[in-house]
């Protein structure tokens, strides 16, 4: 249900808005912390309110899907568990990145059951119109704009003008895990959230101090660097990293570079309370290849983006109860060199974005085994955007969006043997340009002797963004994009997890999403285009996935995705996907091997005009092998790494053949 606001204009905010909307930004940041303080400081006691729970929202008793690998850890993923407010959570951890020799957000990702990527070079990753992206289930297929929410410690990271993240921006060094939902999130991340891609920073635990260097060097002139530290003495705990990766590309104009910096701080305050500072800054540059057998272009299309993000937090940890509150603010702009064929010149789309966001959440007992969970969020996003062209720039492009959100769920535990958890949950949101959207989920998850088994629906939503206002300025269309409607997703999943014998885990999940009020472009006539809701489509499958230890020293994952769609085709959603890996451990070697079949896929972008594409699908084999030079255990190690040891041809994009094969080795010193 959506309900108009009729405001004026795009409000730029300030102290000269007259939106009819208090924009007194400090206040409401104020707000949410008397939220946090004024809950109660006890609630009764669960069985594990004595202990440190294990999970990403702290608003949720997670119940493990599976027990942890110890020995040689898990490949491919770390684990998996089940939350009552968020569903089922696949982790990939700082190992698995190790061992998948990841070198961006996107190769660690590839190989989670039920995800596949886009990229067209080897390092960096080009993020103009639809170039590179994750994509969930059939779930972000839209570009501009998102629909499935990337974050940061919880902290949304995307394009303010465009409404959508970019790969680059999206560091690996940063990581303690990456936590994928592949359900909808419409309670805990409400706006666009279809799926979601949570990173989790680094948070040392244990007294101390360590860190890494490591270096690398490998074909088409690719080299790696990077280096970290994290320590804890007393209440005070740190983490720091920088890196940079560089690549000359598979083929002429591919080449590529990231840069990072990483820094976290907190101070045990006493009481269960925390006070932390995150800063993120990444800066990163892709050349665009152009497609195989193509007119070479009078300059070659370059991507760069620069993007800093600060997260401020102070969250609280006390028996039954937890809660936290987050103000952030993320900086960014791009400088996108183009060729425009028709008029045989180079110009460049500049845009600069800034989003400020703040959050609070608290979760806390309800008699003895009940969990209600509350927050409020404010969110403002948006920035410029103009094009520079040799006859002079175009006007700019100048608009910001907020939306104000409010949201409960309560989850209650019966039985002891058998446990059975319920919970439900529901959001109301605010647009000040777009009015008021309701959200919504509710699900029960069953445990016992006989494994653990989960139904759960959820309705969330994905509002027009920024990029509509900046599209319909230029087309002449003035304030019409105020007519669109959210785009809106209906999803039922159900899944069970069983241990077969004492090592051997399977997981299995049913999933469907149907997506309605799809933003599609709409060409002329009449002129001049826009943009409507005409899309309606649905994606919906099975997973398994499989996890064995055969013994102490070996650690198997294989994983199976079967999706349909329709209408056909959905871009970016294979049939089948299968993924395996294998990790070796023993002594000072380490050995780790994966492989990924894709099913042949269409790729495009429903929001502009033109068809969707077919590209084969492909084959890969991957693996790395470490060696410790000496007895300690982070002591100097040398690596080698191949990807696509068979050397298959591949793709992601049509006329965008991915490197052949390719080896990276150097070393890295631990401390």
């Amino acid at each position: 249900m959506t309900n108009r606001a009729a405001s004026p204009g795009p409000c730029r905010g300030g102290s000269a808005c007259n939106c009819g909307h208090p924009c007194v930004e400090g206040l409401l940041a104020l707000t949410l912390l008397g939220v946090l303080l004024s809950m109660p400081a006890t609630g009764a006691e669960s069985p594990t309110s004595g202990k440190q729970e294990e999970q990403t929202d702290p608003d949720a008793r997670a119940v493990r899907l599976h027990t942890e690998v110890t020995v040689t850890a898990t490949p491919i993923v770390e684990g998996s568990r089940l939350e009552p407010v968020a569903g089922a959570v696949t982790s990939v951890g700082r190992q698995q990145i190790e061992d998948l020799s990841a070198q961006d957000l996107a190769s660690a990702l590839r190989r989670v059951p039920g995800v596949v990527i886009s990229r067209y070079d080897t390092v960096g990753s080009y993020g103009g119109g639809d170039g590179g992206a994750v994509f969930v289930r059939g779930m972000g297929a839209g570009r501009p704009g998102a629909e499935v929410t990337t974050m940061v410690d919880g902290v949304p990271k995307f394009v303010g003008v465009w409404t959508h993240p970019l790969l680059d921006t999206l560091s690996v060094d940063l990581l303690d895990r990456v936590d994928v939902y592949k359900g909808a999130q419409p309670i805990l991340f409400g706006n666009m959230a279809f799926a979601g891609i949570n990173l989790i920073p680094r948070h040392r635990q244990e007294e101390g101090f360590g860190g890494r260097i490591s270096a690398g060097y490998g074909s088409f002139d690719t080299s790696s660097f990077t280096a970290d530290t994290e320590g804890r003495r007393g209440r005070l705990d740190y983490a720091f990293a920088a890196s940079q990766r560089k690549s000359d590309g598979q083929r002429v104009d591919a080449g590529g570079r990231t840069q990072a910096a990483f820094g976290r701080a907190a101070v045990d305050l006493g009481g269960g309370w925390e006070a932390s500072v995150l800063f993120d800054g990444t800066n990163g540059r892709a050349d665009d290849p152009g497609a195989v057998g193509a007119a070479r272009p009078g300059v070659t299309p370059r991507f760069d983006v620069s993007d800093a993000l600060s997260i401020l937090t102070l969250s609280r940890r006390r028996g039954s109860q937890t809660g936290f509150v987050k103000v952030s603010l993320d900086n960014g702009s791009i400088d996108w060199r183009q060729w425009d064929a028709d008029q045989s010149q180079a110009f460049r789309t500049l845009t600069d974005w800034r989003n400020w966001n703040a959050q609070a959440r608290n979760a806390f007992g309800v008699g003895a085994r009940g969990t209600l969970t509350l927050g409020l969020e404010l969110q403002s996003y948006g920035g410029q955007s103009h094009e520079e062209r040799p006859s002079g720039p175009t006007p700019v492009s100048d608009f910001r969006f907020q939306n104000r959100a409010a949201y409960a769920a309560y989850s209650q535990t019966f039985g002891d043997r058998v446990k059975v958890v319920p919970s439900a949950g529901v959001r109301y949101n605010d647009s000040r340009e777009l009015g008021g959207n309701w959200a919504g989920q509710a699900g029960v998850a069953v445990s016992g002797g006989f494994g653990e088994a989960y139904l759960r629906w959820a309705h969330a939503f994905n509002l027009p963004g920024v990029w509509t206002a900046v599209f319909y300025q230029g087309y002449g269309r003035g304030d019409e994009w105020r007519s669109l409607e959210p785009e809106q997703v209906n999803q039922l999943e159900m899944g069970f997890a069983r241990t077969l014998a004492d090592k051997v885990k399977v997981e299995t999940a049913v999933f469907r999403s149907a997506v309605k009020d799809a933003l599609w472009f709409v060409p002329p006539p009449p002129a001049p285009p826009c943009f409507a809701n005409l899309g309606d489509y649905r994606a919906q499958g099975i997973e398994v996935s499989v996890t064995a230890e055969p013994v102490r020293s070996l650690s198997l994952m294989a994983g199976w995705t079967v999706t349909r769609t329709h209408p056909d085709p959905i871009p970016f959603t294979p049939k089948i996907t299968v993924v395996s890996g294998a990790v070796f451990a023993r002594g000072r070697w380490r050995v780790a091997s994966d492989a990924q079949y894709v099913d042949s896929r269409y790729v495009g972008n429903l929001r502009y005009p033109g068809q969707p594409r077919e590209v084969d699908g492909y084959l890969l084999v991957n693996g790395r092998v470490a060696l410790r030079l000496t007895n300690r255990q982070h002591g100097p190690e040398a690596f080698v790494a191949g990807e696509n040891l068979t050397d298959a041809d591949y793709a992601f994009r049509p006329g965008y053949p991915m490197p052949g094969r390719a080896v990276l080795s150097g070393v890295s010193w631990g401390f």
